[in-house]
């Protein structure tokens, strides 16, 4: 048993600040970065908040003040969950390089945005196309996310909801998520957008409120190609910038390149 006076965090220390619902975005990461990291977090105040993109912008406000607090209690490198962050407001990568750079010069430390994190990832791979699980976004944040993407060169050959896929009846049941959808959604609807764009270099699983870490190895073995989830995209940049070049275990190509 580990001493409670133990140095959790003595290869580096992670500060994440999670959207302003519970999400386990920590307890993921927690699990996927080797020993000797250390993860906490902090969240902005934003009451009743939904997934979409008034509340979002809402929430973008307080992340220089969240991000100096994680600074000021000692962490190494912070990162801010949730995709949707980084194009809730712009049309754009400019955007989210703002934020980041705002966060950067508050905190003094190095950020990862998950968004942004998705789209190093895949410039990193070298993929140039991609079919994307939107997961319990809604149709707005579907647009932007696709404009996001193409901002960044990437062709965006079919991008559906789970209100697409006929889980949800509509939009609104979809909202706000809950902490854990069953892993057959995620499964069953990359396959699907897989299914619909075969020519795509890479499958998108995005939403940090969707556990994606155990069914990228199945999926990618199943599909025969890549598979990145905003979980795993925002661990390999929050790892790299903390000089770490391996996890815990294997969990996807992605992971795997470290």
């Amino acid at each position: 048993m580990t001493h409670f006076s133990a140095d959790y965090g003595w290869r580096g220390t992670v500060g994440l600040i999670s959207t302003p619902v519970i999400e386990n975005a920590h307890v993921e990461l927690a699990r996927v970065a080797p020993e000797g990291v250390g993860v906490y977090q902090t969240f902005p105040n934003v009451p009743n908040f939904q997934v979409d993109a008034t509340n979002i912008r809402r929430a973008v406000e307080q992340l220089e003040t969240s991000a100096t607090t994680l600074s000021n209690a000692g962490v190494d490198v912070i990162g801010q969950v949730g995709t949707p962050f980084s194009f809730a407001g712009g049309t754009g990568l400019e955007w989210a390089q703002d934020i980041t750079a705002r966060m950067e010069k508050a905190s003094g430390k190095p950020v990862a945005m998950m968004g942004l994190s998705i789209v190093e990832a895949m410039r990193d791979r070298g993929y140039k196309s991609v079919a994307i699980s939107s997961t319990y976004y809604n149709r707005d944040l579907c647009e932007r996310y696709t404009r996001f993407f193409e901002a960044a060169g990437v062709r965006v050959l079919t991008i559906k909801n789970w209100v697409d896929q006929e889980r949800f009846p509509d939009e609104a049941s979809m909202s706000p998520p809950k902490l854990w959808y069953p892993a057959s959604y995620a499964y069953k609807s990359a396959r699907e957008v897989a299914i619909e764009a075969p020519e795509a270099d890479c499958i998108i699983m995005s939403g940090a409120a969707v556990h994606t870490m155990d069914i990228i190895a199945p999926l990618e073995a199943d599909l025969g190609k890549p598979v990145i989830s905003s979980d795993a995209a925002f661990f390999w940049k929050i790892l790299s910038l903390l000089g770490i070049r391996e996890t815990s275990g294997s969990w996807g190509s992605l992971l795997d390149s470290l």
